[in-house]
């Protein structure tokens, strides 16, 4: 049977666009409108004027050259082939110029008019980032309006053909800035919640480095002074010394680094081994130059101090947040004093693996096991342990599952993001 432990997962939060998204966008936008625009317009030809179909086939190679242009836009692309594509453009509107294919009727001139004032300045959508997009619209207006207004003379409707095109212009020009600015903003918001984030995410590390270090310090410390209060009856004094000077060094090292992550090191071991009559004097002498150490040492040397087998596998690559790491060194050395008081057996055997996300530790022991499908009220000490290894990993977002059953022993799961 299993109990389930959900990590608190971190807000997902997308990282900031930058100006490749402005541009990104555009290229989207420019694309649709002038797709749609020389759609339109091409159908808009070659539906009514099926009849002399033929004098219009310049014409319809242009708007397929201009179509495929838009289709071609992208990011890395954009500055030449809208260049293209506004040349393209250009020459369709010149193809209306050529014998046989002269505007003298509403649907020539309708599709001159959705040329000049809708397809070609969509061009200008995809690079409405640029600060000097104002100079580049100023001179490449003017090409189209006097084709426009020269193939429709004929017509009567020229003035109303430029002022369609100033219309146009305008308005898609504008939705190109409009666009950009939104763009900007997007990112502007979007920066300030990244740094809102990832101050929160400092505060909360920090806080849960406290409550891990109280914890420490609870059972630690105020543990050894609260033996010796009761004169360490029933503990021989070698053991006692060694946990003093455990202590020692613990808060040697909060005094000089800020936290109580685990840190006795191979250089212990070296000085005292199990410990000694000089163990106290060595851990505060190495606390002050050591930096903290692996919190796996410091898991081993409580093991060897209590009298506890554990036979460890795998090995942790030494990567990940100090916090976590420490946290779970430190819920696995709960669960194996929960094996040293509930289990029955003296012996455990630990897991230590990671993941690209994720680091993991199983605890197995081969004692009494405990029921899990219903857990009995008040809790049996064997769970109420767990639950108070379950309370040290929600501080750190970490989760842990229990198979436990009867006469079977116990195995626990532990994970903790990386």
């Amino acid at each position: 049977m299993a109990i389930d432990s959900p990590a608190q997962e971190a807000p997902s939060v997308p990282g900031a666009p930058g100006s490749s998204e402005h541009l990104r966008l555009g290229v989207l936008c420019a694309r649709r409108f002038g797709v749609i625009g020389t759609v339109c317009a091409a159908v808009n030809l070659a539906v009514p004027e099926y009849a002399r179909l033929g004098a219009f086939v310049p014409t319809l190679v242009g708007m397929l050259l201009m179509t495929a242009g838009f289709l071609a836009l992208r990011p890395r692309n954009v500055r030449v082939v809208a260049l293209l594509t506004y040349g393209a453009a250009l020459g369709t509107l010149a193809t209306f110029l050529l014998p046989g294919a002269a505007v003298d009727d509403s649907p020539s001139l309708a599709t001159v008019t959705a040329l000049a004032s809708m397809a070609v300045p969509s061009v200008f959508v995809a690079v409405a980032e640029l600060r000097s997009l104002r100079a580049i619209v100023a001179v490449t207006v003017l090409p189209v309006s006097v084709l426009g207004w020269v193939v429709t003379a004929e017509t009567g409707r020229a003035p109303f053909v430029v002022l369609a095109i100033a219309g146009g212009w305008t308005a898609l020009i504008g939705a190109g800035l409009w666009l950009a600015r939104s763009a900007r903003q997007a990112e502007t918001g979007q920066e300030r919640l990244l740094e809102s984030y990832a101050a929160e995410r400092r505060s909360t590390e920090a806080e849960a480095e406290l409550r891990y270090g109280a914890r420490m310090m609870h059972d630690t410390v105020l543990a050894t002074l609260t033996l010796i209060a009761h004169s360490g009856q029933g503990v021989p004094p070698e053991t006692l010394r060694d946990q003093a000077a455990n202590d020692s060094a613990l808060l040697r090292q909060l005094r000089t680094t800020g936290t109580l992550v685990p840190q006795r090191g191979p250089e212990a071991d070296a000085s005292g081994g199990d410990g000694g009559p000089n163990a106290l004097e060595s851990a505060d002498s190495s606390a002050d130059d050591a930096e903290p150490s692996d919190p796996w040492t410091a898991v081993r040397d409580w093991c060897r101090l209590k009298g506890l087998d554990v036979t460890w596998h795998g090995e942790d690559s030494g990567s990940g947040r100090s916090v976590t790491r420490a946290a779970l060194a430190a819920a696995v050395t709960d669960c194996l004093e929960a094996v040293q008081h509930h289990s029955g057996v003296r012996s455990a055997d630990v897991t230590v693996s990671g993941g690209d996300s994720v680091l993991r530790a199983v605890v197995t022991d081969t004692g009494h096991g405990f029921a899990t499908a219903a857990p009995p009220t008040p809790p049996s000490p064997a769970q109420a342990a767990i639950e108070a290894v379950q309370t040290r990993l929600r501080s750190v977002g970490g989760s842990l599952r229990v198979f436990s059953s009867p006469g079977r022993g116990t195995t626990v799961l532990i994970e903790v993001p990386r």
